[in-house]
């Protein structure tokens, strides 16, 4: 499948149709049919529905066109490494973080990177841990935060640092960051937590389950700022890493109380079984420095 097949395909999905497509592509309408035939019997599968409502992806056509916009990618990576070793950097990298350090980390990490590194571009993704950490695997991501210590076959990570876990309330619930709250008290309290399978929900549940108890969960959100608005509204309590209430302890919305012994260990995970490039490499540099310099600062504790 060579280029020019590819960037027929690419256009077939963009358009949905072969008319629009072929328009674009500056090639007549039988031509560009015939080029997606000889796709489809390379891959011997059909990759498109043909229909009323234009052409649609199939399952193989969806699995096809996210390996080759992974391999287009890593082809751009390659040439922008290929020019940086005489001139200064440039390219993307694309970075994924979880919503709890996001505030702690993003802004000042990316300040830094720019300062040294202003010609090359960043494209940040938001998403939990675990889809993260598959998004590295699958080549969308270079390099991402994640608090998932499982094994993976597409990643390898390396440990950044740790910190505690907070039982998070109301104002009038009047939690004290100098007197921590035992484990088990958590199974009394009504609790806010995120929906499986993320991974600080299955930690405080296996923490839990070590002592004989079951989560009280009456609410389950799927983003941060729902849970703290609906723990900052009286109708529960969270578990969050200290990064992900900082603020709004300092604004005085929320009270917070570490619990004992429950830690969450931030690491950044990289692709297993292809190199970064030049770009990625640097990032990976200034967020390994960064997070030594959290650790010098007391905010992480070193693993």
């Amino acid at each position: 499948m060579d280029q020019r097949k590819i960037r027929y395909f690419f256009s077939v999905i963009e358009h949905g149709n072969l008319s629009s497509a072929a328009q674009s592509l500056r090639v007549s309408q039988p031509t560009l049919s015939r080029q997606i035939q000889a796709i489809e019997h390379e891959f011997q599968t059909p990759l498109f529905v043909r229909g009323g409502r234009g052409m649609l992806l199939t399952e193989a056509g969806r699995q096809l066109h996210e390996g080759l916009q992974s391999i287009e990618r890593q082809l751009r990576l390659l040439k922008t490494d290929v020019a940086a070793v005489s001139v200064e950097p440039s390219g993307e990298v694309a970075f994924g973080i979880p919503p709890s350090p996001r505030g702690l980390i993003a802004v000042p990490l990316v300040k830094q990177y720019h300062r040294s590194y202003a010609r090359i571009a960043i494209r940040l993704v938001e998403e939990t841990s675990g889809q993260l950490r598959d998004l590295v695997a699958n080549g969308v991501l270079d390099l991402a935060i994640t608090n998932t210590t499982e094994p993976s076959h597409g990643t390898v990570s390396q440990i950044l640092g740790r910190e505690r876990l907070v039982l998070v309330g109301p104002t009038d619930a009047k939690l004290s960051m100098r007197k921590d709250t035992h484990i088990g008290k958590l199974g009394d309290l009504p609790l806010i937590l995120t929906m499986r399978p993320n991974s600080l929900r299955l930690m405080v549940e296996d923490r839990l389950g070590v002592h004989g108890l079951t989560a009280n969960v009456r609410v389950e959100a799927n983003t941060l700022p729902l849970t703290t608005d609906l723990v900052i509204a009286g109708l529960g309590y969270t578990v969050l890493p200290m990064c992900g209430v900082g603020d709004l302890l300092k604004q005085g919305r929320v009270s917070a109380s570490p619990v004992s012994d429950l830690f969450v260990t931030w690491l950044v995970a990289r692709p297993k079984s292809r190199p970064l490039g030049v770009a990625a490499e640097r990032f990976h540099d200034i967020l390994c420095e960064f997070s030594r310099k959290l650790i010098a600062k007391g905010v992480w504790q070193e693993v």
